[in-house]
């Protein structure tokens, strides 16, 4: 048994040695361009393109009545944090470069104060509370340091970006923790094996990066993309491939219409795709299916299907711009029985993933932006489950401040009847329901 003050001791050590490990990572990770650098006889120092931004981000989250915060209280949970971003290019000559981002974060509240509470009360159903750090636990580099962690509030920073890229007259390598996006959804895109973004990710500007290597090169009007993603298994911290993905995309424009093929290995699976994008008179159109060959049986099944379609347009209406998609989105790994999915580690391995972000069949959703000045737009953005005609609608306002402010202010509002979606159904063997709460939230970010 180890007596509080050495557990303490211990654990300001490892946070010490983690925070020494980032700072090592950078430094070994800006000597290699450097070396190759100068292997290339560049002899001129390298040139560097730095820029960022500072968030300072408020919220109101009102949780239901039905909802696991029954436990530990029903009264709005008021949060807020402050997220600053640095962003680094450094050119080593006209065939090489190097990119880092580094990322740190401080905030918390109400909400993180619950989820606390709801961890020491149910560990196996709350392992990581309601709000902490991006967690690094399926990467094959964990470059988040947490230098506070505390009942309301919490510090960390982490690097979202530190990879080099060669270019050679071929094509390009990337090696390092960077973003990839396959697939052409807006809402829901099943293509995108690499960290895709939630339905209610609003703000797009990053994408979490993840730990591959990537090939690109084109063949007689092919582009190839090849892709190694290595992960860790978060339970034993080991690696290989059957925690690790490896897929090739093949580009193409034919008769007009963009076309992509891929083939990947993601972690035990093997997944299948294909995705088109063209033009329809004025509006644009995409559609992608994957065929998902599963290791193991879920819920009787080794195989399925999953597709999203959608079609943009833009147009002026009343002197002002507008802009609107409409999306249907097919998930084939549901069967729209929520309380037995959860059980299900096809389900469950890909919700903890950041895979997989909703639990039934159908979906239609929508985007529809209103120009109401140069400076000013409004995005209205509903979610609907057809199978349950439970949804949710993400209204949100930006106006651009100034040249490199900008102030946001959304929402996020939840319908359904109980035993829906998202009105909330019950997880099983603990009587708690999982409904999501309403948010109001608003953000202001300075670029430089």
């Amino acid at each position: 048994m180890i007596i509080p003050s050495k557990r303490k001791a211990i654990q300001r050590n490892l946070t010490v040695l983690k925070i020494t490990d980032v700072a090592l990572f950078c430094v070994l990770f800006w000597l290699v361009p450097i070396f190759l650098g100068y292997a290339q006889e560049e002899t001129s120092l390298p040139e560097m393109e730095w820029d960022g931004h500072l968030k300072l981000y408020s919220r109101i989250l009102f949780p239901k009545s039905n909802s696991a915060y029954q436990a530990v209280g029903l009264s709005p949970n008021y949060d807020g944090y402050g997220e600053l971003r640095l962003n680094n290019k450094t050119f080593f000559g006209d065939t090489l470069y190097m990119e880092v981002n580094y990322e740190a974060l401080a905030g918390g509240g109400g909400t993180r104060e619950d989820g606390e509470k709801l961890k020491a009360r149910y560990p196996a159903l709350f392992p990581n509370g309601l709000s902490g750090p991006i967690r690094d636990d399926h990467r094959f580099f964990d470059l988040t340091a947490t230098l506070h962690q505390g009942q309301r509030s919490v510090i960390y920073h982490r690097l979202d970006r530190a990879f080099f890229s060669f270019s050679p007259s071929w094509g390009e390598i990337r090696i390092g923790r960077q973003a990839v996006t396959w697939g052409h959804g807006f809402t829901f895109n099943p293509m995108d094996l690499f960290n895709p973004f939630a339905p209610t990710d609003l703000e797009r500007d990053y994408k979490t990066g993840d730990d591959l290597i990537l090939v690109h090169f084109p063949v007689k009007g092919v582009d190839v993309d090849m892709i190694y993603a290595a992960h860790r298994d978060p339970e034993t911290d080991k690696a290989g491939m059957d925690q690790s993905s490896l897929g090739v995309k093949l580009h193409a424009n034919l008769n007009r219409v963009d076309t992509d093929i891929m083939v990947a290995r993601h972690y035990k699976d093997m997944v299948t795709g294909i995705g088109t994008a063209g033009t329809l008179g004025d509006a644009a159109f995409r559609l992608d299916l994957t065929g998902t060959f599963l290791d193991q049986k879920s819920r009787g099944r080794s195989f399925y299907i999953s597709g999203v379609a959608n079609i943009d347009y833009s147009w002026v209406w009343f002197n002002r711009n507008w802009y609107g998609y409409i999306e249907l989105y097919y998930n084939g790994l549901s069967d729209n029985d929520y309380t037995q999915e959860l059980m299900d580690p096809a389900v469950s391995d890909r919700l903890d993933r950041g895979e997989l972000f909703a639990l039934g069949r159908w979906y239609a959703s929508a985007n529809v932006n209103l120009e109401i000045h140069p400076l000013v737009n409004l995005y209205i953005t509903p979610i609907i489950n057809l199978h349950d005609d439970s949804g949710m609608l993400l209204p949100r306002i930006v106006y651009d401040f100034s040249d490199n402010i900008r102030i946001t202010l959304t929402a996020l509002l939840n319908w359904g009847a109980t035993g829906t979606e998202y009105g909330g159904y019950v997880i099983p063997d603990t009587g708690f329901t999982l409904a999501p709460a309403d948010t109001i939230s608003a953000w202001i970010t300075w670029y430089f």
